[in-house]
């Protein structure tokens, strides 16, 4: 009868052991399974404790035991700000992890809606810096770029520079600053790397077009009469290089610059002739923004003739309606 007893006891306590629970191990705790919840935290992306989190970067949010506030994601806001359920806006750029977890749970207790609260905070994704490219580029358009990318960089990822390019006056703004800094970027492009600033996440590049206020005429003897770009130290020659040469009726001895109002515009002569045949480069004068260079007949040309060549030439809308 004993024998009996001392078996039945042995197999109620084999089935006993079956359906026993086993605890939750340390592991599977920091591991974020939330208590009560079959949802598990996977790795962080972040492991540095210390990391600040960034606008726009992208949150996950566990509370243990609260499967209505785990497995969330959030995205920060561009004002740094993320919405949590039963909260609202909660303050979460510039803090790490564990302080946006610390600063949930004391909001949770304060507005009475769930005490000692365990929150886990992970980032889910991190923000990718970006770089604005704008105006006179092939591609436009905002642009991530990597620890250590400079202005080179950006103008490359927007397909570099359009023709029409005002390389002299882009300008570099910093997010939050409403003051620009100018970068000539002929000069960087020339080898001058002291402008190839090191790019913050939020940067504006800026290449304005080139307007009518950055343009030259030549006109005249010349074979391809019109607007041309002017560049940094652009020539008289450079200038009637550009309209493809002057004509066999040239007369490039007599040649002028129109420069300021033209109304009364001051006539700079500058004798090519000179130039050619001596060498005198004091000829070859830098032109400015909205100079006319008119090159005129080797036959005798009055001043009434180059007068109206040069008002029609210079009517702005009438350049606009030509494409010049």
């Amino acid at each position: 009868m004993n024998q009996r007893m001392v078996a039945l006891m042995a197999a109620l306590v084999a089935a006993a052991g079956l359906f026993a629970v086993a605890p939750v191990s340390s592991a599977a705790a920091e591991s974020g399974t939330a208590e009560g919840s079959a949802v598990s935290t996977p790795p962080p992306i972040v492991s540095d404790a210390n990391y600040r989190i960034a606008e726009e970067d992208i949150l996950r949010m566990d509370v243990w035991g609260e499967p209505q506030l785990s497995n969330i994601q959030i995205p920060v806001t561009p004002g740094g700000m993320i919405s949590v359920p039963y909260l609202g806006d909660v303050k979460a750029a510039g803090l790490t992890q564990a302080e946006l977890a610390k600063e949930i749970a004391k909001r949770l207790a304060d507005a009475q809606i769930l005490y000692e609260a365990k929150v886990q905070i992970s980032v889910y994704q991190l923000h990718q810096p970006q770089v604005r490219v704008l105006g006179a580029v092939q591609r436009p358009g905002s642009f991530p770029f990597k620890t250590g990318d400079t202005i080179l960089d950006a103008i490359a990822q927007g397909g570099s520079y359009a023709d029409d390019a005002m390389l002299e006056s882009a300008t570099l703004t910093r997010k939050g600053s409403e003051e620009s800094l100018p970068i000539n970027l002929r000069k960087l492009f020339d080898g001058d790397l002291t402008q190839n600033y090191v790019l913050q996440d939020g940067d504006k590049i800026y290449i304005p077009h080139e307007d009518y206020n950055n343009k030259i005429y030549v006109l005249g003897q010349v074979n391809r009469p019109g607007q041309y770009s002017l560049k940094e130290n652009t020539t008289v020659l450079a200038a009637i290089s550009l309209a493809s040469g002057q004509t066999v009726d040239a007369s490039v001895k007599n040649t002028i610059i129109l420069r300021g109002d033209l109304s009364n515009p001051t006539r700079v002569k500058c004798n090519l002739s000179a130039l050619f045949d001596k060498g005198d480069m004091s000829q070859n004068i830098v032109l400015q923004p909205g100079d006319i260079v008119v090159v005129p007949s080797a036959k005798k040309m009055p001043w009434n003739t180059i007068a109206q060549i040069v008002n029609t030439a210079a009517n702005l809308a009438w350049l606009r309606r030509t494409g010049w």
